[in-house]
């Protein structure tokens, strides 16, 4: 008994150093992000996100319902860190690795538990806790993650797992309980594992996966006598005919309807569905697999090439190497526990790299869940290599191993180092981007205004022309250059720009503000109200428009009346504004003349 105590004991205080290592390590590699700056899309969903100025109004129940399936619990949770401290970087940063942190310790117990669990049936298969932390370690560190850890609006991904694996573990927990837990066992667990789950499909749909992913795990490990197996066995042409069918459909409505399952998307922004799917298993085997193994040159915007063609070289030779990779897995002997876990890959990775066209062919933040299968299938590889290999002495073959896995962590721990310092400013982070990636368009925009953040505007000039010459109808660059040539005082070339924008796009209110201040400083008053008021019907909440149209009315249109509603307004729309004080007095001696 007293033996058993201690056993116990023992393996308790292993997993709490373990998890105290993990929380140790992902600090110490993770560190000196903690004040980048936001970037990319997280300027457009966090800075210039009106929601988040207020934040409390997101904090409730209520918001969480009714943008259930608008990522609603994604949005509270930034809501959560704008009303604890505003705007600033840090908090979202902190944020984010704490749930990183606590998605590896995850991954550590569920290695530990598909270890438990596939030796039922394989004697082969190692318990060894060492497996399970250096894979957790290397899903911790491994630098392909840190796309989803350091960009803050990724944390769609990194939050999204933390539903998933822990509903799975707590999944692997129920599988264990004993025929004196029922109520536990069959009613309550399952309970909170459905709650758990509907809960992560508000932050991102990636867990409509999960079901699949639970089955299969229940079905790999079952043993061949079991009840799931032999039915399975007696209806296996009936369940092939469903399933044959239900993938013909599916597959009819995709390539007849190119907005099924994309959302809000539009489709003709994007490569077209066929030419996406075609894509993918290259994308899988020359990119993501590349960079799994081999994590160098790691880039937030890759360039990679359509696939237009079932004849593709690439798109067979990539078929043939997930088939080779399934394959050589079936002939292993503990081949349940590899095809699982290569199930868990290309399962979680499916609904972004097969049918929801989306408009990159690749990122790398898209395989953040799906890693741990790959990483797994890699250190329990390396380590049965180890365990086997005669040229070992029998003694060194454990110190060995770790030492291996200790050396391999070291490096990937500073390669996420080193790429968290690219990310610390917009600049850094699209030249790095830009020269990975130079045929790219949207590489060279963003390089473009990265430099007029930094105020260098000759060369966020440059390269805004540089993009205009690759293709002239692209909205941002026409506005931001218009922006660009009037603040140098370059007035006509700025309206031909700010008249191309509004061509390309023209519900954009701004674009016809600017023109109404050129040609309102320009003296030329019936195209600046034309101008203004163009911009007010589509944005009738632009305080400083209503105040120019006032300025306009009263001192060059002579329309008293007009001019009083419209510095109304403004003061209605922003009481507070700089010359609030101002105005209201003009609309005191407007009123005075009036009467």
């Amino acid at each position: 008994m007293n033996s058993k105590i201690n056993r116990c004991s023992s393996k308790q205080l292993a997993e709490i150093f373990c998890c105290m290592a993990l929380t140790l390590l992902g600090v110490l590699v993770y560190a000196n992000h903690f004040h980048n700056t936001f970037q990319f899309d997280s300027v457009a969903y966090i800075t210039n996100n009106l929601n988040l100025k207020n934040p409390e109004s997101m904090l409730t129940v209520q918001f969480w319902i009714t943008e259930f399936f608008a990522r609603g619990l994604l949005r509270i949770s930034m809501g959560y860190n704008a009303y604890l401290d505003g705007l600033r970087p840090f908090g979202y940063h902190v944020f984010n690795l704490a749930l990183h942190i606590f998605n590896a310790i995850l991954v550590f117990y569920i290695f530990q538990k598909a270890l438990i669990h596939f030796k039922n049936l394989d004697r082969q298969v190692s318990s060894n806790t060492s497996i399970s932390f250096f894979a957790a370690v290397i899903f911790m560190v491994h630098p392909i993650q840190t796309e989803s850890v350091i960009y803050i609006i990724s944390r769609s991904e990194v939050m999204a797992a933390t539903f998933y694996l822990l509903g799975f573990l707590l999944f692997q927990i129920c599988l264990d309980l004993d025929k004196h837990r029922l109520f536990l066992k069959y009613l309550l667990l399952p309970l909170v594992l459905i709650l758990i789950a509907l809960v992560g499909f508000s932050v991102k749909q990636t867990l409509a996966t999960f079901p699949l992913i639970l089955v299969l795990y229940f079905l790999f490990i079952s043993p061949p006598d079991s009840s799931a197996i032999q039915l399975l066995k007696k209806y296996n042409w009936q369940v092939i005919l469903i399933f044959s069918i239900f993938i013909g459909l599916l597959f009819h409505k995709l390539l007849s309807d190119e907005t099924f399952l994309i959302g809000p998307s539009k489709p003709e922004e994007m490569v077209g569905r066929a030419k996406y799917m075609l894509s993918q298993p290259v994308v899988i085997v020359y990119y993501y697999f590349n960079k799994i193994l081999f994590p160098f040159n790691l880039n937030i915007d890759p360039d990679i090439e359509i696939v237009a063609s079932l004849a593709s070289l690439k798109f067979i030779s990539s078929l043939v190497g997930i088939a080779l990779i399934f394959w050589f897995s079936l002939r292993k002997v503990a081949w349940r526990l590899f095809i699982f876990f290569l199930c868990w890959f290309f399962i979680i990775l499916s609904p972004s790299s097969s049918i929801v066209t989306l408009h990159d062919l690749a990122a790398e933040h898209r395989v953040y869940l799906a890693t741990p299968g790959m990483i797994f299938i890699f250190t329990y590889a390396v380590f049965g290599l180890f365990k086997n290999s005669a040229s070992i002495a029998a003694n060194h073959k454990g110190i060995f191993a770790v030492s291996v896995f200790c050396s391999l962590v070291l490096i990937f721990g500073v390669l996420s180092s080193k790429r968290n310092s690219i990310w610390q400013t917009e600049l850094t982070l699209w030249q790095d981007t830009y020269k990975k990636s130079p045929n790219k368009l949207r590489p060279l925009i963003n390089l473009a205004r990265a430099h007029s953040i930094e105020g260098n505007t000759q060369q966020s000039i440059r390269y805004y022309e540089e993009s205009f010459a690759k293709d002239p109808y692209i909205f941002v660059v026409n506005y931001n250059l218009g922006e660009l040539y009037l603040n140098e005082g370059r007035t006509e070339e700025a309206i031909k720009r700010f008249e191309t924008a509004l061509r390309i796009d023209p519900e954009i209110p701004e674009t016809y503000s600017k023109l109404g201040e050129i040609y309102l400083s320009q003296k030329d008053w019936k195209k600046a109200d034309f101008y203004f008021k163009k911009c007010i019907e589509i944005n009738p909440r632009m305080s400083q428009v209503f105040k120019n149209l006032g300025v306009l009315h009263l001192y060059h249109l002579q329309n008293l009346k007009e001019s009083l509603v419209y510095f109304s307004r403004s003061l209605t729309l922003d009481p507070t504004q700089k010359e609030a004080d101002k105005i209201r007095q003009i609309m005191i001696q407007i009123s005075s003349k009036e009467n």
